[in-house]
């Protein structure tokens, strides 16, 4: 059995809290490092990659325009879903959760595990 990574590893923790559909880490330069996203087989992850540094790249210049300073967590509410990023330096988490997650644990679970996804990258 071949040993799990260390990013292997959170990403997997993520994937067992209620609610949570998948995880991935994306480099800024919009690469995919690492992603669990269980039935996401038809996911074109490099057009998702490049989505996820789009629009955080548009969110960090609303932040610089209105002087809001630097983003901490981005989150984006549709219909059934949410969309969370979490800026870690070089790369950003994304979760992908149901409605029926409790925001505030995805939001306590990411800020808690921030410096163990760091340290794994």
């Amino acid at each position: 059995m071949a040993a799990t990574s260390p990013l292997r590893a959170v990403l997997t923790d993520f994937t067992r809290i209620e609610g949570v559909e998948g995880v991935a880490v994306i480099s800024k330069d919009g690469f995919v490092v690492d992603y669990i996203l269980p039935g996401g087989g038809g996911i074109d992850l490099e057009a998702l990659a490049a989505m996820i540094t789009t629009v955080y790249g548009a969110a960090s210049r609303l932040g610089e325009e209105l002087k809001l300073g630097d983003i901490d967590n981005l989150i984006i509410e549709f219909r059934g879903h949410y969309v969370l990023f979490q800026d870690l330096g070089p790369a950003l988490f994304t979760l992908l959760a149901t409605k029926g997650a409790i925001l505030g644990r995805l939001r306590y679970e990411m800020r808690r595990q921030r410096d163990r996804i760091k340290a794994a990258l």
